[in-house]
């Protein structure tokens, strides 16, 4: 008896945590796997600010920290799953806790939250586009990289913290490298081709290009000085 109550213990202790880590779901899985369930609850606990400056298609905002957050919450049916999310991940997982303490029976979480999910191109309404933001083709890319030796292409959208703060780095490499190295501002939304000729699938993303050939390719938040390097190494 006792040996089969150290079996069960031993179940919990696996498998309990193995089922919490399965409600947080990467970039691809969440989308998938809110598309093929019916009746799903999209939630995203930013502030209304950050709600309005772009958000996953079809979400309910309900800021989790207003106070009344947790009486807000009635609005939702229980038996129905939640797919929740934030900025990054902290407040998403905060408030898909009091969700199941309050007995919400399936709450799913965004890994990496809004910005993971913008990063990796995914769908988002609300979001208003640059009215100056120029295509740059892949015809220009090649005229540009056969009259410049080093040419440095940074892929970047106007909603996209990351690349928010990324423009000063790229500010400073321009006026650091003017003349030696061209730094090429494609905006995402506008340069489509652009982006499947060189299969970028992901932003902010930077491409060197070195003689016309592509010789480097940097994905995500990137230091001035490993940029500084980086060029110094290829001029």
């Amino acid at each position: 008896m006792t040996l089969l109550r150290h079996c069960f213990f031993y179940l919990f202790v696996l498998i309990g945590p193995l089922s919490a880590r399965a409600q947080n779901l990467s970039t691809d899985d969440f989308e998938h796997q809110l598309k093929k369930t019916p009746g799903a609850q999209l939630l995203d606990v930013r502030t209304p600010g950050e709600f309005g400056g772009g958000h996953l298609p079809g979400a309910t905002n309900l800021d989790f920290r207003n106070p009344a957050f947790g009486q807000n919450l009635t609005a939702l049916d229980k038996t129905k799953p939640v797919y929740v999310y934030c900025l990054s991940g902290g407040r998403s997982a905060e408030a898909a806790k009091l969700m199941r303490e309050q007995g919400f029976s399936s709450v799913y979480e965004l890994q990496g939250g809004y910005l993971k999910w913008t990063t990796k191109l995914k769908p988002i309404e609300g979001a208003k586009a640059s009215p100056t933001a120029k295509a740059v083709t892949p015809a220009e890319l090649k005229a540009l990289s056969a009259s410049n030796r080093l040419v440095l292409v940074d892929f970047y959208a106007p909603w996209c913290a990351p690349c928010q703060k990324m423009m000063p780095i790229m500010e400073q490499l321009q006026t650091q490298y003017a003349g030696k190295v061209l730094v090429v501002k494609a905006d995402a939304d506008a340069s489509k081709a652009l982006m499947q000729a060189y299969q970028v699938d992901e932003i902010p993303t930077l491409l060197l290009l070195k003689q016309g050939k592509l010789t480097e390719r940097l994905i995500g938040l990137q230091s001035a000085a490993y940029l500084t390097d980086l060029l110094d190494k290829n001029l």
